[in-house]
């Protein structure tokens, strides 16, 4: 016996159509992220809305087979060469081979027990979905799954259940659907309420701990040009997530993510001086005379083993999104205390000063000389190479900016470090070698400018980053850790001067390390631990307070314009409507469906039955005949009129003219009397 014949032809298209829908859904919410450029969504859509109104024959389904099985290899194919050939991610092809199989499924007959593929297939659609940023149209295409897939199943085990017992079909009547729906919807609205209002508890009782990221090259109390004989390998450990909230900043490659600064160099390690007088630009410089807007950061931090605020120079602004306490020192370095992982806003002008204001600044305060202008013993060919560089140059801008230009034009860049420790120093890099890393170029620049009597620094974190298309923030890793100089301008503070050559600067194989679908997890990751396990008192407290402000502006709010008005004004008849509909819906489906006439007349049959003592409890139709015949004789012929009348029209499907509902009024006349006559009736 056919999965059809047995489990009920009207049941198995009834779930096949809900599983369809569970598909769309998924389909819904992945186009909402991945925006309207890709075909392959559209194509599958229609394939999909296909498959809610056609029914394939067994025949032409197996013919199908033939054209699913060579359209999947090629996608296959497809998705090996972009992670052999191109080495990019693979996540557009997979899906698009998800998608395939999902049209494949979604198109066979309905005698192909293939419901667990389906919910799988599209389970992971949606999934895929949630790795971009979620928007509105995402949250409800998840709110009608899981509608939808709680119908699906219901239906889906009734089926089986059918087929099993080689029984007909039993139709699902439209209440049990809407109820079904309805209680689907309320336990997940509950429960998103539940997880929203519930008050927060810490964070740090359930020992959900983050492993500390080893040492970062440059974030260690001291960095050393010592090494040699080796190669800098690939190391795609995330240790930052950067999002933007205004928007994505055209140049994020070159924005450099700065952490520590060092002053003092013995001539093979830099390091920091112990006690050091203030050193860093005032805030009233940095937020007056540095360009504007500012730019926000908001920075998702791996728990280094070193307690760094990363951020693009110079930080004006820092505000904790976690449980940390953010700290600026002399000098203008970043630090934070606290045990939970480092997040935080972040505000910084968008660029450095303008060359033409940068070449007047002059006088005024200028930070410790045994400091920024310390040098170790060096050759002497350093110095003369530093006064040629700098010779007829006026300003330390073009001091610095012909030094810069001259390593940046003139050196390569190389991963692969020099082969012995005599060659491992400064005046083998200017001078034989030629080639090096960035801390080389860092070093190399920062020497000359002392050499030329200008104030310098190194200055070590991370440039740039790999931007995720899936959850659309920057992602940083150990390969873009980085090494430049920052130069002193009086009036101005430290402004960042970057002397590697360009295209390889914090490349770091920058490239290699990254298997396919790695941001596609990563976004899954970040999110889960932003929304869920991250969620914090504070958040809870932005999500209501931000809910309140916009129901009830504030006086800061009073000006907003008729536009703010007209908005929250159909929030809140947007919000009474969905509410008011909820209870109209409640209470219809809490009494039922709309009993018939014949229903009626019945019921009113079994009352009088019960007031007679005929009968007690629930009783069938044509029980209540037999046990009227045996307790009240006289009145088993008209209850037994009635009795057929309701079964033709109640089961039988049978639409009952005028002539026969007036004898089921005068049977049930004619029941009422003999009961009374025999002394029984109400």
């Amino acid at each position: 016996m056919s999965a059809v014949s047995a489990g009920g032809a009207g049941l198995t298209l009834l779930h096949r159509r809900l599983a369809v829908g569970m598909a769309l859904c998924g389909l819904v919410a992945f186009g909402a992220g991945v925006g309207p450029t890709e075909p392959s969504p559209w194509v599958a859509g229609a394939a999909l809305a296909l498959a809610l109104f056609w029914r394939p024959s067994p025949a032409l389904s197996a013919r199908l087979e033939h054209v699913w099985l060579p359209l999947a290899f090629v996608l296959v194919v497809r998705a090996l060469y972009h992670v052999l050939a191109i080495r990019g991610d693979v996540v557009i092809p997979v899906v698009d081979l998800l998608l395939l199989l999902l049209c494949a499924e979604a198109l066979r007959s309905l005698d192909t027990p293939n419901d667990v593929r389906i919910y799988a297939l599209s389970f992971a659609l949606l999934l895929a979905a949630s790795a971009y940023r979620p928007g509105v149209l995402f949250a409800l295409a998840f709110v009608a799954y899981v509608v939808i897939s709680t119908l699906a199943l219901m239906a889906g085990h009734m089926r089986r259940k059918l087929a099993a017992h080689g029984m007909d079909d039993v139709p699902l009547g439209r209440s049990v659907m809407l109820t079904t729906a309805a209680l689907s919807a309320v336990t997940l609205g509950v429960s998103a309420l539940v997880f929203l209002t519930f008050p927060r508890v810490s964070q740090g009782w359930a020992g959900r701990g983050e492993t500390l990221a080893t040492s970062v090259a440059g974030f260690s109390d001291e960095i050393s040009l010592a090494e040699f004989g080796a190669t800098i390998h690939a190391n795609p450990e995330i240790v930052l997530r950067v999002e933007f909230p205004d928007g994505r900043p055209p140049d994020f490659g070159s924005l450099h993510w700065r952490g520590r600064s060092y002053d003092r160099f013995d001539g093979v390690r830099w390091s920091r001086s112990g006690r050091i007088l203030p050193s860093s630009g005032s805030r009233d410089w940095y937020r007056e005379r540095w360009p504007a807007p500012r730019l926000h950061q908001r920075i998702y931090g791996a728990p280094l083993d070193r307690r760094v605020l990363f951020g693009v120079h110079p930080l004006v602004r820092v505000e904790p999104e976690s449980a940390i306490h953010p700290l600026i020192d002399n000098v203008g370095d970043g630090y934070y205390w606290g045990s939970a992982a480092p997040i935080y806003s972040a505000w910084s002008p968008p660029s450095a000063p303008p060359a033409d204001e940068l070449r007047r600044a002059r006088g005024q305060f200028m930070p410790d000389e045994s400091h920024y202008l310390q040098l170790p013993r060096l050759p002497r060919r350093v110095h003369a190479l530093a006064d040629s560089l700098t010779a007829g140059l006026e300003t330390r801008f073009d001091k610095a900016a012909r030094v810069e230009s001259w390593l940046r034009s003139e050196f390569d860049y190389t991963l692969d470090l020099p082969r012995t420790a005599g060659e491992a120093t400064l005046d083998h890099f200017l001078f034989e070698r030629r080639a090096g890393h960035c801390e080389y170029f860092s070093t190399a620049m920062t020497i000359l400018l002392r050499a030329a009597g200008i104030h310098a620094r190194n200055v070590n974190g991370f440039l740039g980053g790999r931007w995720s298309e899936f959850g659309q923030y920057l992602v940083v890793t150990q390969n873009e850790a980085h090494s430049w100089v920052e130069v002193w301008f009086p009036g101005y503070g430290w402004v960042t001067f970057d002397p590697t050559p360009p295209g390889s600067a914090g490349a770091g194989a920058a490239g290699d390390g990254f298997w396919p679908g790695r941001f596609l997890l990563d976004a899954l990751q970040h999110r889960w631990g932003k929304w869920v396990l991250d969620y914090s008192l504070q958040n809870q407290s932005d999500v209501l307070g931000g809910l309140l402000s916009f129901l009830r502006p504030g006086d800061g709010e009073a000006d907003t314009g008729e536009g703010g008005r007209d908005v929250r004004s159909w929030f809140l008849w947007t919000l009474a409507g969905v509410m008011g509909t909820s209870v109209l819906v409640a209470v219809v489906l809490a009494r039922g469906p709309a009993r018939t006439p014949e229903t009626r007349l019945y019921l009113r049959l079994v009352e009088l039955g019960r007031g007679a003592g005929v009968v007690k409890g629930r009783v069938a139709p044509l029980e209540l005949v037999d046990r009227i015949r045996e307790r009240a004789g006289p009145a088993a012929p008209a209850a037994a009129r009635l009795v057929d009348l309701y079964l033709r029209a109640r089961f039988a499907g049978e639409t009952l003219d005028d002539a026969q509902r007036t004898a089921m009024h005068d049977a049930l006349g004619d029941a009422r009397r003999a009961l009374r006559t025999t002394g029984r009736g109400t």
